[in-house]
């Protein structure tokens, strides 16, 4: 079954940036030419898109793009073109599969670790699901969601900041690097549509409609209950290589 392209958008991006070496910016104009092909123009990209594909779309738009006044230039056409080609060589790459074998590759390091503990091994290892002793640091730092204090810690998820597959085993059970999130949260978080500043104030992806924040409940003064000077180099980190500006 296709994968759309408003679900691999995440992946896409991370994508440009790690193995194109694209500027976020210029990944974000992609994303958002892309998207107007698919929302506006109707177009299915998905993992399904072939180079045939590629060249009917640009066919169509180079017959389209004088009835209207948005992305009618040539210069508009050219860039088109090159997120569609960036976006069919992302879903030839078999992204996903091969960041998943990443961190199986790691995981598999920790363990043939002789320098490490069989007990630190465990906790390191769980904590990359978050379970073990790095969502328990968790629960006793932040008694609740890291946002919201909601105590239904059985549906909150214990998250990495600077994400498990970057980081070394100390900051992998660091508690500094770690929230406590509802699901929706965790979710966003994790894809990179929101992240926080230096003073754990909460900030969203230009990639988030007006509508898709309302009815996700992401208001401006959102922020984190707590946040101390040891958060914030992953703050950073995941500010600079996380979050989909």
């Amino acid at each position: 079954m296709a994968t759309d392209f408003e679900s691999l958008q995440s992946d896409f991006y991370r994508y440009m940036i790690t193995v194109g070496g694209i500027a976020k910016k210029t990944s974000l104009d992609y994303i958002s030419r892309l998207k107007f092909l698919t929302q506006t123009r109707g177009y299915k990209l998905d993992t399904n898109i072939t180079p045939g594909y590629v060249d009917e779309i640009i066919a169509s738009e180079e017959r389209e793009r004088l009835n209207r006044e948005k992305y009618s230039t040539k210069h508009a056409m050219g860039d088109f073109r090159a997120g569609l080609n960036k976006f069919l060589a992302f879903v030839n790459s078999d992204y996903r599969k091969k960041y998943n074998d990443s961190i199986l590759a790691e995981i598999d390091k920790v363990q043939a670790d002789s320098r490490v503990e069989v007990t630190e091994k465990e906790a390191i290892v769980q904590s990359r699901i978050g379970q073990g002793r790095f969502r328990r640091s968790l629960m006793d730092y932040w008694h609740g969601c890291s946002i919201s204090s909601c105590r239904l810690t059985d549906i909150l998820i214990a998250s990495h900041i600077k994400p498990w597959r970057d980081a070394d085993n100390f900051e992998r059970l660091d508690v500094y690097n770690g929230l406590l999130l509802l699901p929706n949260y965790d979710k966003l978080f994790d894809l990179g549509y929101m992240s926080f500043d230096l003073k754990g104030c909460a900030v969203y992806s230009k990639l988030l409609s007006v509508s898709d924040k309302e009815i996700l409940g992401l208001k401006p003064d959102l922020h984190l209950i707590n946040i101390e000077e040891k958060h914030k180099k992953y703050l950073k980190f995941h500010n600079e290589y996380c979050f989909m500006e």
